[in-house]
């Protein structure tokens, strides 16, 4: 599984390349806060499009690794395009088009994932686990981040980890060529029918309706804060450019260890109770973040990172996964990222934008809000199932 563990680590890397320097770079070509929130909230309608089309390509016609390749090509070029732009309008467009591109990926992966988890259970094999796939992630994510600490050290040049993430892409599309196939198994899906409508049933079905808002508030609170922490951090609290992707970093690492015990702790005390501590230090983060907008507290809040990376982005693809069956297994969680992460990203960021120009800190007691509530629906309706 070399070429899984390859494409997640390099998924990621290209993320840590380009997401934390997006919001600095158009600060640098003159946009203020409000036109940076509009400019990537306005990206949560390209997720809404693009991945539910995508995994129901992937779902009954191309094979998941021809649609990866693709999509690695067209984000590439898009983020050229971004970096060649200066105007408002053209930077917005191009952010717009490459996450139309990019966001398809990661549910085309994790369906990728999960199709040969399926198989090797059908074979009689050890499953994978998707924690210990997930993790070469975080390992491509803080792997970036530490190459890229002294260029931009020396160089205080913002566009060039951007260009970084556009090498990461070029890679990306020649290791979509060895991921593992399903064969057979690929094809026999294809007449099954209609995949979307059984997706969209089962993510709001009453057993999941809960969990599903829940993640749609939480990530509504991480859009708003990853893309004003950046910006808060540089501009409000004086931090100097080149430590930013240290600082990431910091809580990228934090990250790995949590994501590794993730499945021992599962087993310890359930996923129910994994999922509502990890939602709990979330609120202690941005809760902390607020009441204390000092940098020494910006940056040691990181070592809640981890818990929240988990609730947010660890833990819920193994749940969507658990409401699939065989014919919905790549649009399901197509569905979930149109539905709940699109629409989340594009209210999380759009919101945060008019609120960090009033204050910056108001962000931090938006993001605790959203999650207290994420916390109550949870406590009241998650009752998760294996998958």
């Amino acid at each position: 599984m070399r070429s899984l563990n390859a494409q997640f680590f390099l998924l990621f890397g290209s993320f840590a390349a380009v997401q934390p320097y997006i919001a600095l770079l158009f600060k640098e070509r003159g946009l203020h806060e409000e036109q940076i929130g509009y400019a990537l909230g306005i990206s949560g309608w390209a997720i809404m499009l693009s991945p539910a089309l995508v995994t129901l390509i992937a779902d009954t016609r191309v094979s998941p690794g021809r649609l990866l390749a693709g999509l690695s090509l067209l984000t590439a070029g898009t983020v050229v395009a971004m970096l060649l732009s200066t105007s408002y309008w053209m930077l917005a467009a191009c952010y717009f088009a490459m996450t139309l591109c990019v966001t398809a990926m990661m549910p085309l992966l994790d369906g990728v994932t999960f199709g040969i988890q399926k198989l090797q259970r059908e074979l009689g094999e050890k499953p994978l686990e998707y924690s210990q796939v997930r993790v070469w992630g975080t390992y491509g994510y803080v792997g970036i981040l530490a190459l890229l600490f002294f260029p931009i050290r020396m160089t205080g040049d913002v566009s060039l980890p951007i260009w970084a993430g556009v090498f990461c892409f070029g890679i990306l599309f020649v290791n979509t060529w060895f991921l593992p196939q399903r064969g057979k198994r690929e094809l026999a899906k294809r007449s099954k029918g209609l995949p979307t409508g059984e997706a969209l049933k089962a993510l709001f079905s009453k057993r999941s309706a809960s969990f599903t808002v829940a993640m749609f508030l939480l990530l509504c609170a991480s859009a708003g804060y990853h893309t004003m922490y950046p910006v808060f951090l540089v501009e409000d609290l004086g931090l100097a450019r080149h430590w930013l992707g240290i600082v990431i970093l910091s809580g990228a690492l934090i990250e790995v260890f949590c994501i590794l015990a993730l499945t021992r702790l599962e087993k310890r005390w359930g996923l129910r109770a994994v999922m509502l501590g990890g939602v709990a230090f979330t609120v202690v983060r941005f809760s902390l973040m607020y009441a204390f907008p000092v940098l020494w507290v910006a940056i040691g809040a990181q070592v809640f990172h981890g818990a929240m990376i988990c609730s947010m982005m660890v833990i819920p693809p193994n749940v969507v996964n658990g409401l699939a069956n065989e014919s919905n297994r790549n649009s399901i969680q197509g569905v979930y990222t149109m539905l709940v992460v699109g629409s989340s990203r594009f209210v999380g960021t759009a919101i945060s934008g008019h609120v960090a120009g009033v204050d910056q800190r108001l962000i931090y007691l938006m993001c605790a809000g959203l999650a207290v509530a994420a916390f109550a629906l949870l406590w009241k309706g998650f009752r998760p199932q294996a998958a």
